[in-house]
Order: C-alpha cells, then structure tokens, then sequence
C-alpha cells in the first residue's frame, strides 16, 4: 500500500491505495485541471461548488467512456459472429477442395469424361473461393485483434475514471 499527499484544490488529503504514488499523483493533477477549467469558466464558483462541478465533468467524461466501451463490446461480438459464420464457412470449402481434388487426380490419371471436366471447372472456381474466403478470415481476425486492444485500453480508461470519481466522493 501506498500512502500519498495530494493538494486538490488547496487542500492536502491523504490517500491509501495499492496503485503507484505516480498514478495517484496523476488522478489529483487530474481532478485540478477539471477544477481550473471550471472556476476558469464561472462566474460565481466558491466554497465546494468547484469539486462538485469538477466532479461532474469526470463523471460525464466516465459515462461516455463506458457508453464507448458498450459500443465497443457490440461491434466485438458483431465481428465474433461473422468471423464463426466464415469459419464455418471456411471449413466446408475445405471439404469441397478436397473432394475436388480427389476428382482431379482422376481426371489427371486418364479417365475424363464430360462431367469430369465440368468438374475440374467447378474445381478451379471453388479453389479460388476457398482463397477468397480465406483472406476474408484473416482480414476478420486483424479487425477483431483492433476491436479487442480498443476495448482493453477502453477498460482501462474506465477503471481510471471510476477510480478518480471513487476518490473524489472519499474526499467529500
């Protein structure tokens, strides 16, 4: 445990916490600015009218955070399910690949018969959808790879904000 001075607002509180001296010492910096911005911006801001108003500035900052963060998760399980639908999808090109190579090694051993060759056809088109489909899946999985860091820094700055809206009702 960590135990930090922190002057907000004029004020020196101490603060108990398991986080590093420097993050709280960046929360208190933090909460400062959002009480400069306010008495900066107001006409008649005394008393605790400033940490209140301050408050609630890293509060809406919080909501829209985690209001990102929901939109976020959304778009990730959006992308897991068309990525599972290509997978699958994927998986029976496979087999299909196969069977038609099957048939191509007979078409290639000398028994060729009109169909046959319709299906070497088929063959070639199917081959070249299983490498398209391929390269879709890899495409899904680089998208879901960004949506999921996104959502990890998302949750960071979530637990950041909770944790400065936490300290601010402590010091009240």
């Amino acid at each position: 445990m960590n135990k930090v001075t922190l002057t907000i607002n004029s004020r020196q509180y101490n603060v108990i916490a398991e986080e590093s001296e420097e993050y709280i010492q960046a929360l208190g910096e933090h909460i400062n600015e959002k009480i400069d911005a306010v008495i900066e911006s107001g006409s008649n801001v005394m008393g605790e009218r400033p940490l209140v108003l301050a408050a609630l500035n890293i509060c809406d900052e919080y909501f829209k955070v985690n209001e990102a963060g929901y939109t976020v998760n959304e778009q990730l399980k959006a992308c897991n399910l068309k990525l599972n639908s290509r997978i699958d999808e994927n998986k029976a090109l496979r087999a299909e690949n196969e069977k038609l190579r099957e048939e191509l090694d007979e078409l290639k051993s000398g028994q060729v018969t009109i169909e046959q060759s319709q299906a070497l056809v088929n063959a070639e088109k199917t081959l070249k959808e299983l490498e398209d489909a391929n390269e879709r899946v890899k495409f899904l999985e680089g998208q879901l790879k960004l949506m999921e860091d996104k959502q990890k820094e998302l949750k960071q700055e979530f637990a950041a904000r909770e944790q400065e809206i936490l300290d601010l009702i402590d010091k009240q």
